[in-house]
């Protein structure tokens, strides 16, 4: 990697970061890609063609898979052997779900499908490490790291600062291993994101425990050390099954303490899953109420515009507005930065959208209809580091 000039004299190593938070669309390794097999004998595609498998595990990496009796490669693909002893749920089991909440177009019918919170779904999937040479095709998060210059001049002067991660479900946690209490026990995005900082930068990362506003706010582990040049304070005060207007009625409760207290360096705002049924502007509109709310208190406060990432594209009633929702917020980000707001936006929309074009939905879903599991929440990481530091300035 080449180093950009806004780290010039500063050294921030890429081989700092933990294997879960490197680039997965840059290099030729991809570390615990995950899959989902309904039967025996299926052909599944990866991310890329992949040339060598380096291991395959269970979800939980406590089963270690064989090649040549659980699974060959065919053509790059990953194929699951007739006497596999990999997870396999089975189309009885997966599809025509009598008491399921999703439907899905199958074969040219609608039928109800398995889906589940916690790990219902993930106790199907294996991760896959592997290696290839093949360049990733789709859109890739672009690097906004020179709108986060002061931002970023801080973390290189060893300043304190404080990140606000403001959102739905999938902010606050869902489907994370870690937040769903269960191994390999994988961080949420915008925790592994300020621990990425940490360990780039030397800082330590306070998580402030703010479970005493909802039951879905889980308490926080202890603090994460990457070193002792500063302190990262981190703030997740998201809740599930919110639209972006119920995070507008509840800022007074759930962001304006925090920022009274501790301040604000960056703000991350990450609406829309469940904007559906609203305009495609709607998540943008309130967006921009909760960010001017954060700039009367803190002025100086750089802000991550999130898109969501699109729900299941072949549910029934679920796959909605949320695929418009992007363009608005991406013009709302350049409207603050033409008036000097330092904005841009993580778009996890036209990333997910990307991913689909090379695997299925349920390859890296944590309920099967609009939560990731722990290998997307890498991706959301992923796209979220990229937008704020970039991969690139990283040696």
């Amino acid at each position: 990697m080449q180093k950009g000039t806004i780290f010039s004299g500063f050294d921030a190593y890429y081989n700092k970061l933990d294997e879960n938070i490197r680039n997965i669309f840059a290099g030729n390794e991809v570390f615990e890609e995950t899959v989902f097999f309904i039967d025996r004998g299926e052909t599944k595609r990866l991310l890329f063609l992949c040339d060598s498998i380096i291991n395959i595990t269970s979800y939980d990496r406590k089963t270690v898979y064989e090649e040549g009796r659980d699974y060959v490669l065919v053509d790059g693909k990953l194929h699951i052997t007739e006497n596999s002893s990999i997870p396999c749920i089975t189309s009885g089991n997966y599809y025509n779900v009598s008491d399921s909440i999703i439907s899905i177009r199958h074969n040219g019918s609608v039928v109800p499908v398995y889906w589940g919170e916690d790990d219902k779904m993930t106790k199907w999937q294996i991760r896959v490490t592997y290696t290839h040479s093949d360049k990733f095709s789709g859109f890739i998060q672009p690097d906004n790291s020179a709108v986060y210059e002061k931002l970023i001049k801080k973390l290189i002067s060893g300043e304190d600062i404080t990140v606000i991660a403001y959102g739905d479900s999938i902010t606050c946690g869902a489907t994370s291993s870690w937040y769903c209490g269960f191994e390999p026990s994988i961080y949420t995005y915008s925790m592994q994101f300020v621990c990425a900082l940490a360990d780039l930068f030397s800082y330590r990362v306070r998580f402030i425990d703010a479970s005493q506003l909802h039951p879905q706010i889980k308490q926080p582990p202890c603090d994460h050390v990457g070193g002792d040049r500063g302190v990262i304070t981190y703030v997740n005060t998201s809740v599930g099954g919110w639209k972006s207007i119920t995070g507008v009625e509840n800022y007074d409760k759930h962001i304006l303490p925090f920022i009274k207290e501790h301040g604000c360096d960056l703000f991350i705002c990450a609406f829309g899953m469940n904007d559906a049924s609203f305009t495609p502007e709607t998540p943008a509109e309130n967006a921009k109420i909760m960010v001017d709310r954060t700039l009367e208190l803190a002025p100086d406060v750089s802000v991550a515009l999130i898109s969501t990432m699109v729900p299941n594209p072949i549910s029934v009633g679920w796959y909605s507005n949320q695929r418009y929702q992007e363009s608005h917020i991406l013009r709302l980000a350049e409207r603050y930065r033409e008036n000097g707001v330092p904005c841009a936006t993580v778009q996890m929309t036209s990333v997910s959208k990307a991913v689909l074009e090379h695997k299925e939905f349920v390859d890296y879903t944590g309920n099967n209809i609009n939560h990731p599991n722990d290998f997307f929440i890498r991706i959301y990481a992923n796209s979220l580091l990229q937008s704020v530091i970039g991969y690139d300035n990283l040696k």
